[in-house]
């Protein structure tokens, strides 16, 4: 049996696992565990990130845009704890990841070493993580090392993905202990759980018999490979299909019965046939606040009335929000399949393409079109972003990824920004933190090689995780970035200024002491870092632009400014979302507690 290093025996892990990245910064308490990895680079690679927030999504986005996991390794304390926002970004989205943190030696374990954190218990970074990882380990010895790191890729893949953590003391990283390697498919679940068969059957009856059916996808369609499944059932109920934040990229979006998303900012065809739907299939969707316009009865849901199958891998999903006529509790893939059997026994396919139900889609279709339209079209300088998002769409190809985070961008690329297959669409959904869109971006673009792959951030995303670019430059990916400057957090100034009144505006629109506009020069921060850079004014140049960032090696950042005042930065809600107004503004105050869904 080989002698080998606590941080050989996890770089031998993980090259057996298939693990082909590592994002990570070094730090003195993982100093030992990286070094291992200098004797197998030509068989893993060690990419460095300048911060470990940006290291975790690195991770996080090289997922999502393959379903390969990456690992992440960090220092110890504030290396650590770090990690913790992107720890939670992909917890809340069921994507799986391997953090793994240097921890204190066991032998001085509650001395209050450097960097410990060591109350109310030594050692103690994992309990402040547990809240967001599927599980976590702190071995205390070499020869547990090979079963933890088992355990935590069954537990990275088993039912509802999401990251994991190991805490490795820095002695066990350089201290020998026995090692045997073993096939790791022999600690591996396999197969896909595909539901109660009955309630296959009971679904496909409800479904067979509907009206008015609709179909919303979620994260979890995408997360099981199910794109053809949900396809062949849509197509065998003639159902539009609806999708979450996370779910966008299941259904084509040029499929004539695609209806764009619900929700508070979903769009007129997807919150038109879910709240007049007699019955949906809901399938890896948790029917967060986003999608269900915060609950208000008869917005974007009008359940119960409407009848809802829901069909997720987590049984906690099933009835969580609303109540299902018929839960299933299965893999999407597996469940979707067995739905599409259980619906071909019951008669032949519907002519639904010379339907009324139809024929109305397609006119709520028409009409999201129009009403996107002007902001679409203009030249209103500086530039909307709905007409960036059609320049950047005409230039990225079909299957290239975007990758957003939150705010305008990723809003407005939910209900405007067509995309046409899984893993091409990257956001935040659930957490929707900003400053993950760059190094997601940066992620998904070193698993995918020469695949396209842009990034459409805000400033104020940018300016949170900017530095990163320095990774995506000493890597030279040809990754696009394009940050969409409006000199503040906009979404957040126009909020305010809806809710209250354009006199309430605070710290939302940036400005310098003596209250000029504040825009940061986001070209020349670019180029100070090594990248290609540019600024674009005029819309009518952002799509040359983009093929151009294309054609050039190595990671080029285009300089959007967009704008900054109202009507041109209103995005385009067609449903609602509780955001609280205080007691003391009175009768806006009454109008919001009326609408209020609880």
């Amino acid at each position: 049996m080989p002698r080998l290093t606590g941080g050989q025996i996890v770089v031998d892990f993980l090259i057996r696992e298939g693990v082909e990245k590592v994002f990570a910064v070094p730090g003195h308490g993982n100093t030992a565990l990286v070094d291992a990895f200098v004797d197998r680079k030509d068989e893993i690679e060690v990419v460095p990130a300048m911060h470990e927030q940006g290291a975790a999504h690195m991770a996080d986005g090289y997922y999502r845009a393959t379903g390969k996991v990456a690992a992440c390794c960090t220092s110890i304390g504030p290396g650590a704890t770090n990690t913790l926002t992107g720890l939670t970004t992909a917890f809340a989205d069921s994507q799986p990841f391997l953090l793994i943190t240097g921890a204190v030696h066991t032998y001085m374990e509650n001395h209050g070493v450097l960097q410990e954190i060591d109350r109310p218990h030594g050692n103690n970074f994992p309990r402040m993580a547990e809240p967001v990882v599927k599980r976590w380990w702190q071995p205390s010895r070499v020869d547990q090392l090979s079963t933890v790191l088992a355990q935590a890729f069954n537990t990275m893949y088993e039912g509802r993905r999401g990251p994991v953590l190991l805490d490795i003391p820095q002695d066990l990283q350089a201290e020998y202990g026995e090692y045997e390697p073993e096939e790791t498919r022999r600690r591996r679940a396999h197969g896909r759980p595909g539901g109660d068969p009955e309630r296959i059957a009971e679904a496909a009856r409800l479904l067979a018999g509907a009206r008015r059916p609709v179909i919303l996808a979620g994260g979890g369609v995408i997360a099981s490979g199910a794109g053809a499944e949900l396809l062949a059932v849509a197509e065998r109920l003639g159902a539009p299909v609806t999708h979450s934040f996370m779910g966008k990229g299941a259904f084509p979006a040029d499929h004539d019965l695609y209806a764009w998303p619900c929700g508070d900012m979903g769009s007129v065809p997807g919150n038109g046939v879910t709240r007049s739907a007699d019955v949906i299939l809901a399938v890896g969707c948790r029917f967060s606040d986003r999608i269900t316009s915060s609950y208000k009865p008869g917005v974007t849901f009008s359940i119960p009335g409407t009848k809802l199958v829901q069909i997720d891998i987590d049984g906690f999903e099933i009835g969580r929000n609303y109540p299902a006529e018929v839960g299933v509790v299965g893999d999407a893939k597996a469940s979707l399949g067995a739905l599409l059997g259980e619906l071909n026994t019951l008669g032949d396919t519907p002519d639904w393409r010379s339907s009324e139900y139809f024929a109305e889609l397609q006119d709520l279709k028409a009409q999201w079109e129009e009403h996107l339209r002007p902001m679409r079209t203009t030249d209103h300088l500086p530039m909307t972003n709905s007409r960036a998002m059609v320049e950047i769409r005409e230039a990225l190809p079909r299957e290239g990824i975007l990758v957003t985070d939150s705010s305008n961008p990723a809003n407005q690329a939910f209900n405007e920004f067509p995309v046409y297959g899984p893993r091409t669409n990257i956001v935040a959904g659930g957490m929707s933190g900003i400053g993950f869109g760059l190094p997601a971006a940066i992620g998904a673009q070193a698993a995918v090689g020469d695949r396209p792959v842009l990034a459409m951030v805000g400033d104020g995303s940018f300016l949170q995780t900017g530095t990163e670019l320095a990774t995506a430059v000493m890597l030279g990916l040809p990754l696009v970035v394009v940050v969409l400057n409006n000199g503040g957090w906009e979404a957040i100034k126009d909020l305010q200024i809806n809710l209250f009144g354009e006199e309430r505006q605070i710290v939302s629109g940036w400005t310098t002491k003596d209250g000029k506009p504040y825009f940061a020069d986001i070209t020349a921060f670019a180029r100070s870092l090594g990248c290609t850079a540019e600024r674009v004014e005029d819309p009518a140049e952002l799509a040359d632009a983009v093929r151009r960032a294309f054609a050039t090696p190595g990671p080029v950042v285009i300089e959007a400014m967009s704008a900054h005042e109202l009507p041109w930065t209103e995005m385009h809600p067609t449903g609602w979302w509780d955001i609280t107004v205080p007691a003391y503004h009175g009768p806006t105050r009454d109008e919001y507690v009326v609408q209020r869904g609880f």
